[in-house]
């Protein structure tokens, strides 16, 4: 008798719904999204380090205008930009600004899951439950398409970005190794102003390696002064955090050492993660649907690397190390 109690009273809930209950019937709990979204932003070593902008109610997307520089040579600066120095009532030759743009588009991404009548009589339970798997799982996928993804149908990631560089292993260097010349490389051809807000992300797989770095003098070695643990107990290379993330290739190939500079990365997203929940779909196994859907999509800023004024090697704030092989 209850239980055809409580499915009557759900049925009649159905009729204050956005679609129609016989298509579905979602219903929007914006406190439950709030709180995934709260978690998403809490677990995130990526995404509470990239660049976010909202996108506005009555659009599916963001046009970034950025300033198309590829060079800092003369003329180069700021795409087009020169500047002269000049006689007495000389005038300088005009110049420009080179402006290029930057159009993201929303990918949806979805997580969904049912409860039965027995977990809906402990909401505590399915809220908790629900909660931390789809923020969880949101939180992974995103921060996965950011490092390594494909750009169709989801956010371009840094791993394979067109001005990522990537530095070669040394000649003569064994398969899935890591030694102190790959680190110091990367950090040269990090992009000075990046720097500060650098961070190394490496896969757990190469820690034994960072551990067995050595400096070679001689017939002997020791260890490099720049591989450091600090009083707070971090990892540093060259004064910038290490962080383990299991989005990071296996060691030996490309993408098991990342050195990136996040704030130069741009995510978009539309009203945080949205739930709805239905008990239409399976009505009768007596079992709510829940759903979470997050609107995003993101992409490296830079659209190549930066060659400098002086010195014939490129720089970046996106980094990687070539396979191992």
């Amino acid at each position: 008798v209850v239980k055809y109690h409580q499915s009557k009273f759900r049925a009649a809930a159905g009729d204050m719904t956005i679609a129609s209950p016989a298509d579905g019937g979602f219903v929007v709990q914006t406190d439950f999204s709030t709180e995934i979204l709260r978690r998403m932003n809490a677990m995130g070593q990526v995404l509470s380090k990239v660049r976010r902008l909202p996108v506005s109610a009555n659009a599916n997307g963001i046009v970034v205008p950025y300033i198309d520089e590829t060079s800092r040579a003369t003329g180069s600066r700021f795409g087009a930009v020169q500047g002269y120095w000049v006689a007495e009532q000389v005038a300088p030759t005009a110049s420009n600004p080179k402006i290029g743009r930057l159009e993201l588009t929303l990918n949806s991404l979805a997580a969904l899951g049912y409860a039965t009548e027995e977990l809906l009589q402990d909401a505590a339970a399915m809220s908790e439950l629900f909660t931390t798997a789809f923020a969880e799982e949101l939180t992974w996928l995103t921060e996965n398409a950011i490092i390594r993804g494909t750009g169709a149908g989801q956010p371009a990631g840094i791993v394979a970005a067109v001005a990522t560089v990537s530095i070669a292993k040394e000649t003569g260097q064994a398969a899935s190794t890591l030694v102190m010349e790959n680190l110091s490389k990367m950090w040269a051809r990090a992009y000075a102003r990046s720097r500060g807000n650098a961070t190394w992300f490496i896969n757990q797989d190469v820690e034994p390696q960072l551990d067995q770095l050595a400096k070679v003098i001689g017939t002997a070695g020791v260890e490099p002064n720049f591989v450091v643990y600090g009083p707070d107990g971090v990892l540093r290379i060259k004064g910038r955090p290490v962080e383990a993330l299991e989005y990071c290739s296996t060691l030996g190939t490309v993408g098991d050492v990342i050195l990136v500079d996040l704030s130069q990365y741009i995510l978009i997203e539309k009203g945080g993660v949205q739930q709805a929940q239905s008990m239409h779909v399976r009505f009768t196994t007596h079992e709510m649907a829940f759903r979470a859907t997050y609107r995003v999509d993101g992409e490296p800023a830079w659209r190549s690397a930066l060659t400098p004024a002086n010195g014939s090697n490129t720089l970046s704030p996106y980094m990687t190390l070539a396979t191992r092989a």
